[in-house]
């Protein structure tokens, strides 16, 4: 694992050379690869930017992107997912537009034009764990990754941290 640090230098090259600036203390989450921090463009704009830790989940999560883009898609199903504004095949960085709830975002284990090859006990393990995660909004959850796959995109790496639902208020 690179220490956070590494991939926030990685992040700070990336913004020299793409005009944009890393906005400090912003950072936007991070995971089993890499960080997201905050980037800030000349026009104000915020952008999140991705500095992963190895180059296939860098790969795959760019291309899912390029996907999204060349497919014009910009919502699955009322949920906002993020576009890509440019990436750096060498800092394996991917910038790409910040989004709120609903969203899907974070398609750094997902797999292109081929499903995971995964047993049926696995695959009923993984059901219930993600009817737990999601409790209710599993059915929604499934939808979107039904249309994800109509598209060639295959997510095994899904919970509730990056297809968001709007949090329930629940009135008294």
């Amino acid at each position: 694992m690179i220490p956070r640090t590494e991939l926030m230098v990685k992040g700070l090259e990336y913004c020299r050379r793409h005009n944009c600036e890393l906005v400090s203390g912003e950072d936007l989450g991070f995971g089993v690869h890499g960080s997201v921090f905050t980037c800030v463009r000349p026009t104000s704009t915020r952008n999140a930017l991705k500095v992963h830790e190895r180059l296939e989940p860098y790969r795959v999560e760019r291309d899912v992107y390029l996907r999204l883009r060349d497919l014009g898609i910009d919502q699955i199903q009322g949920h906002n997912v993020p576009q890509l504004i440019d990436n750096d095949d060498e800092l394996l960085v991917i910038e790409m537009s910040v989004v709120v709830r609903p969203f899907v975002l974070d398609f750094g284990g997902a797999y292109l034009d081929r499903a995971p090859d995964y047993d049926e006990e696995i695959l009923e393990e993984w059901r219930r764990d993600k009817e737990e995660q999601f409790e209710e909004n599993w059915p929604k959850a499934e939808s979107i990754l039904a249309e994800l796959r109509r598209y060639g995109i295959y997510v095994a790496d899904v919970n509730p941290g990056n297809i968001g639902f709007v949090e329930r208020i629940d009135s008294e």
